[in-house]
């Protein structure tokens, strides 16, 4: 049975979450066939949709989403749909209309499990947008505001199978081996001030993948203003493009569990007081040889440190035996180390080709750290730069040329092509659009 969240609703709910008093409320339970909105305007500013045509605004009519959701379902841009606890997708496709406002405050998240999938494809004109409640009701977001959206899938990871993190209770299970899962579709999508704790250092991330495999679609996504990781992976395949992070609170991009995907272009820029890794990539900390090894492509990457302002700031952490290819991408601005080499397992993976920097230029003044552990990786901070310039294809000293990496309102297209492997380096060709800049993305803190 296909449901449609909006207008059609036909039975009236008590809102409980709090600033929902005196909201027009629907439940989520009645058929529809109706197709959504294709155009619109953008706020440029923040990344509001200000004109879909049949679509509310963020000060539109609520509609409280269930908190189990069974058969396809529509969540209709016709109002604003409130998440009260944590939305489990058990079955069937949920499909998020172009111009949809989604949100919610604490202990509220979404979750795709392995037996439904997610169709959310916004436009450049009217994209979905996952936020607070506290920009709804007009109050002062925060990181941590709610939790997040999880997608879960049968893909392999290295630790088998197992509970999805981030849930105090009755977890979702993710993991297999249908490397193929079709977790779904993310297309301008925006999630804002997420990462709820649910106990104690156990938070979600803006956006968490769980094993999704190469059926899956991501592309043209932001995660904003989080307070734990802005996106993390574990295990499976997929390739994404057109990636933003920022102010991630902690890592901005953490792969693990033996994640094999592709990313490309893609724009990191840490807030100036807070976060740690651009990228933190690693395997599980009880087995460095579990397959499949982490192994993840990134290329056109332009990560934006801390600066001066921050504590743990730092370029990419490769660790726990990684394999990884960092392409065409700019590391600037980090507070403390540009790349972090952690354990022997993973300098023996170096040493042995499988992690790599083709193309990517180190800017300005850049240090480089290795952390023994353990297990005594043997390099040292030299070792590990002079093994980055004359083996792994990097560039250490080069000016980016970026006309302004202020955090909140950046310009990050080169003033003049940074030669990479093949062709230009970051995640903007200085030669043509700056799509770091379009409507959708919202800046704003």
């Amino acid at each position: 049975m296909k449901r449609f969240i909006g207008f059609a609703a036909s039975l009236a709910l008590p809102l409980t979450l709090a600033g929902c008093p005196g909201d027009d409320t629907s439940s989520s339970g009645t058929e529809s066939n109706t197709s959504g909105p294709t155009g619109g305007e953008t706020d440029s500013a923040d990344g509001t949709a200000t004109g879909a045509e049949g679509c509310v605004g963020i000060d539109g009519p609520r509609s409280e989403v269930a908190t189990a959701i069974d058969g396809d379902t529509t969540l209709g841009c016709d109002r604003v749909h409130v998440l009260t606890g944590i939305t489990l997708v058990n079955s069937g496709t949920l499909t998020i209309e172009p111009g949809t406002w989604i949100v919610g405050g604490a202990g509220s998240a979404l979750a795709i499990t392995p037996a439904a999938r997610i169709d959310a494809q916004g436009t450049a004109d009217a994209p979905i947008v996952m936020t607070s409640i506290q920009v709804a009701d007009g109050g002062s977001p925060a990181r941590g505001d709610w939790g997040g959206l999880a997608l879960l899938g049968l893909a392999e990871a290295n630790i088998g199978m197992g509970p999805a993190e981030g849930f105090a209770e009755d977890p979702p299970i993710y993991g297999g081996s249908d490397n193929g899962h079709d977790c779904g579709t993310l297309s301008y999508v925006r999630v804002e001030w997420a990462g709820n704790e649910i106990s104690p250092g156990n938070e979600l991330n803006g956006i968490t993948f769980f094993a999704c495999g190469t059926a899956t679609s991501v592309d043209h996504v932001q995660v904003h203003m989080g307070l734990d990781d802005g996106i993390e992976m574990f295990g499976g395949t997929f390739d994404a493009n057109n990636i933003i992070v920022t102010g991630a609170a902690d890592d901005s991009i953490d792969s693990d569990e033996g994640f094999r995907g592709t990313l490309q272009d893609v724009f990191i820029h840490q807030d100036p007081t807070t976060g740690d890794n651009c990228l933190e990539w690693s395997n599980q900390g009880t087995d460095f040889t579990a397959p499949p090894l982490t192994n993840p492509t990134i290329s056109n990457l332009t990560c934006v440190g801390s600066g001066s302002g921050g504590t743990d700031s730092k370029g990419a952490t490769l660790k726990e035996g990684v394999q990884a290819t960092i392409r065409n991408s700019l590391f600037v601005n980090a507070t403390n180390a540009a790349i972090v080499l952690a354990n022997l397992a993973t300098q023996a993976q170096a040493e042995a080709g499988a992690i790599s920097f083709p193309g990517t230029h180190f800017c300005g003044t850049s240090t480089f750290e290795v952390d023994a552990g353990d297990d005594m990786a043997t390099w040292d901070s030299a070792g590990l730069e002079m093994w980055l310039t004359e083996t792994a294809g990097a560039t250490i000293g080069t000016d980016c040329m970026l006309p302004d990496a202020t955090f909140g309102s950046p310009n990050i297209q080169p003033a003049a092509e940074i030669a990479g492997e093949g062709g230009y380096a970051g995640a903007v060709d200085p030669a043509g659009d700056n799509w770091t800049l379009d409507g959708w993305i919202n800046y704003g803190t």
